[in-house]
């Protein structure tokens, strides 16, 4: 669920779009970027609230909120401050938001205390607090202590009048201390500290290990799990890390740097190392959050000051980086978590050779809800297939154990020529896809560091293979990351066609990427940054000039702030359109405001799975297009990226897809409506619940036993009557 890729690039947004002449006067026309990013993050919240969640996936979301915030400080808040010193009203702005995330996070901490602790606790899961331990429960604790987080520890000091040079987002631990004053009598550690000296106590920092797990099992009663924090360890167990020294008041802290920060392309010749150069940056740059523990105002005063952080910088709270208890939404408690979901094979693929079906017709897959596999299948296929020529792909994103780049590796290793393109920029994955690029390198296959100026976030794989009738292409385009896991989370849709005309086009745009081609013009594919935004306002005007009759758009998409969009969506409300957006987060339209857009609604689901998926529909008069995209409607999607929009040209998929579209805004169980000011509210059904997820799943069951029920038969039996 995290948002990722929700961010436009560093700086002020531009300032609001100006209402139209003639229009009602209803304020701004735009909302502001970040606050909105602040609403999708209470809708996020609000899944942990509501009772009917299972109680672990409640706090799943829980932390999904702490893990969204984490990015959101790190890239928009960070690029926020940065402004402040040039933009008079970023600091305004600035205030507002600190203010709506201050809110947010103490109904996070305390629905966290209030309802979930209480309940986890009633269904035999505790995290215990040091001073509750029992007398077994301190034995074990102090067994785990010695023998598996002392040797990991590495106290250091902290230099007077310095802000110490900590890693991002990682807990730390600072104790002050006291010289005992008989440590040079041999005395332990709990003597009694000297007094009178004069001198401010020195400060010891400890990084609490993050390769340690940060729940420490410990024995509880007959059926029930209990979990000691590791930092709750180290504090119970500080008096064996400094000998000589009482230790005094401690707590738990963690700041949070600015990560947006770009390679300059310009002037690097070793892309590679250049890139590498920024992720050191990354460790030393502006801190822009302090967490720290809510029992230790003096701490807090101390650090804040080292670190010069102003009040509403610094968020006191307790635990910190709730991400650090998605282990227990992991725990096999069936009755506590949502019923297992196992992705469906699509019935035309499940059985079948892909080369035979794809020269058939095309396939439409709708994760999570049909398996990925049939798109990793495609690529093991065409690893081990003599057949296969060549295999040319985009790599944005991937998971940690690829099987992605382990069929990209065998292809090579088998004499195909393999060519892939590896976005280096792909924030926060930036030296994983280092990683995957010497790999791949090392196999013979072909790599492409990305384009300089652009990041390429398409979605295209392509599969040359020689038939009986000549050389053939394959083709799978989507709407998600070629990511194993996150495709059992994230729904998105996958194209695989081998349609001549799209696979002439997906040629050619992989020439563009990988090497000198410039200027291609494609009929059917859109690409970004050359056509794609250009496409969708022609496309949104022509709907504008057909409102006679009926114009209809429908859009569903991650994110909606490109000014020039919305403004040719207000021009198209205000002919008479029909406007339809389905906004999974930020969204800077203002819906209902009479005479600017009356005709557009705008809701957002947040469920089971991330809403990642972008779907575009135009009535276009009758002649209907359906689009997907690996692109939102946002400024650097259009403007800074390469992106791919493709039709669905095969009737019975175009009609699918409109049918997911309708569903999607029928939905009234998880689906929350923005309203004109920016907040948004929760749909609640009326006559009948429409639950858009559980549905599909329940569509995509229905077909898999439809495919797997035997054929029903009835056999005639054939015998000599008896003389």
């Amino acid at each position: 669920m995290a948002q990722r890729d929700a961010s436009d690039s560093a700086g002020p947004r531009a300032g609001p779009l100006a209402a139209p002449a003639g229009a009602p006067a209803a304020g701004p026309a735009l909302l502001d970027r970040e606050l909105s990013w602040v609403e999708f993050n209470r809708r996020v919240l609000d899944q942990a609230l509501r009772p009917a969640v299972p109680l672990l996936e409640r706090l799943r979301f829980l932390t999904i909120v702490s893990s969204n915030f984490d990015e959101f400080f790190m890239v928009r808040v960070a690029a926020l401050k940065r402004s402040m010193t040039a933009d008079a009203g970023a600091r305004q702005r600035f205030a507002r938001l600190a203010a709506a995330v201050h809110e947010q996070v103490e109904l996070q901490y305390r629905t966290l205390r209030a309802d979930l602790v209480p309940q986890l606790q009633a269904a035999g899961v505790r995290i215990v607090s040091a001073a509750e331990l029992t007398p077994e429960q301190r034995r074990a604790a102090g067994d785990d202590f010695r023998y598996r987080i002392f040797p990991a520890l590495a106290p250091a000091r902290m230099t007077d009048g310095a802000a110490p040079a900590l890693a991002s987002l990682r807990l730390h631990l600072a104790f002050r201390l006291e010289q005992c004053a008989a440590a040079e009598a041999g005395a332990g550690s709990g003597a009694a500290p000297t007094a009178g000296t004069g001198t401010e106590p020195p400060l010891a920092l400890v990084a609490v290990p993050s390769g340690l797990d940060r729940l420490r099992p410990i024995p509880g009663a007959r059926d029930e799990e209990c979990f000691l924090l590791l930092e709750e360890s180290i504090v119970l167990h500080a008096g064996q890390l400094f000998p000589g020294h009482w230790v005094g008041e401690h707590a738990v802290f963690r700041i949070t740097r600015d990560a947006d920060l770009e390679v300059d392309e310009a002037t690097d010749e070793d892309f590679i190392e250049a890139m590498a150069a920024v992720l050191v940056e990354r460790r030393s740059s502006a801190a822009v959050r302090l967490e720290i523990d809510s029992s230790a105002p003096a701490m807090r005063g101390l650090l804040s000051a080292r670190l010069g952080m102003a009040p509403e910088e610094v968020y006191p709270v307790a635990p910190l980086d709730l991400t650090g208890l998605g282990a227990l939404a992991d725990l096999e408690r069936t009755d506590l978590r949502y019923p297992p979901w196992r992705p469906r094979p699509a019935p035309v693929l499940a059985e079948a050779v892909p080369w035979e079906v794809l020269r058939q017709q095309d396939v439409l897959l709708h994760h999570p809800y049909e398996t990925f596999g049939h798109v990793l299948g495609l690529l093991r296929a065409a690893a081990d297939d003599a057949a296969v020529l060549a295999v040319k792909m985009t790599l944005y994103r991937t998971s940690g154990d690829s099987p992605v780049v382990r069929a990209l590796e065998r292809a090579a290793a088998h004499g195909k020529q393999v060519t892939v393109l590896v976005e280096l920029k792909a924030r926060f994955d930036e030296q994983q896809n280092i990683d995957w690029a010497t790999r791949l390198e090392r196999a013979g296959a072909i790599v492409v560091y990305g384009i300089a100026g652009l990041k390429v976030h398409a979605k295209a794989l392509l599969i040359v293979r020689r038939e009986a009738d000549g050389v053939r292409t394959y083709l799978h385009l989507g709407t998600g990351n070629y990511h194993d896991t996150t495709a059992r989370l994230y729904t998105d849709f996958s194209l695989l066609t081998a349609r001549e005309e799209l696979a002439h086009e997906a040629n050619l745009f992989f020439n563009t990427i990988t090497g000198y081609s410039s200027g291609t013009r494609f009929q059917r594919l859109v690409m970004a940054p050359a056509t794609l935004k250009r496409t969708l306002l022609a496309a949104i005007e022509r709907e504008a000039a057909r409102a006679d009759d009926r114009g209809l758009i429908m859009a569903k998409m991650n994110s909606l702030s490109d000014e020039e969009v919305i403004a040719a969506l207000y021009a198209a409300s205000r002919a008479g359109v029909t406007v339809l957006l389905n906004v999974r987060g930020v969204c800077l339209l203002r819906p209902r405001v009479a005479g600017l857009s009356d005709n557009i609604r705008v809701v957002s689901i947040v469920d089971r799975f991330l809403e990642h998926s972008r779907i575009i529909y135009f009535r276009n008069g009758g002649a209907e297009q359906v689009y997907l995209a690996s692109a939102d409607w946002m400024p650097r999607n259009l403007e800074r990226r390469v992106e791919l929009m493709f039709p669905v040209e095969q009737p019975d998929l175009r009609r699918r897809l409109v049918k997911i579209l309708e569903l999607y805004f029928a939905d009234n169980c998880h689906s929350y409506e923005l309203l004109p000011e920016g907040r948004y509210r929760k749909r609640q059904p009326e006559r009948r619940a429409v639950h858009a997820q559980a549905l599909l799943q329940r569509r995509a069951r229905a077909a898999d036993r439809r495919r797997a029920a035997p054929e029903a038969r009835e056999f005639t039996v054939r015998r000599r009557p008896p003389a």
